[in-house]
């Protein structure tokens, strides 16, 4: 014999299709207002990390023209590694990457943004 009751009440239990649309709904409209101004602040951090990278390299070549008498010599893939190894330029190219040469005996710095 089956009972009712119990029927009834095991029914009840979990969330109807109409509850989990609206609560979808919710989240949707949620994520549409909070995911642009966090993209906006990502763009900020990288805009300022970047401005910081290269203020840190142009504080660098200053201070090897002003210990050594010259521009820094553009070593290694990137130009960088002389003024790293001996002025702790330390760089975060999350985004960005940066090249440093010298033309006509002047320092050249250039950022590109990161492929891939």
């Amino acid at each position: 014999m089956l009972n009712n009751k119990t029927h009834a009440s095991r029914g009840d239990s979990g969330f109807t299709l109409i509850e989990l649309i609206v609560t979808l709904a919710v989240m949707a409209v949620l994520f549409s207002v909070l995911i642009p101004p966090m993209m906006e602040y990502r763009e900020t951090v990288f805009e300022r990390e970047r401005l910081a990278n290269v203020a840190a390299i142009n504080d660098a070549i200053r201070q090897c023209y002003a210990l050594e008498g010259r521009y820094p010599p553009a070593t290694g893939d990137t130009g960088l590694d002389y003024l790293r190894e001996n002025y702790q330029v330390i760089l975060k190219p999350h985004i960005y990457d940066y090249f440093y040469e010298l033309v006509d005996g002047a320092p050249v710095l250039s950022v590109d943004v990161r492929k891939g």
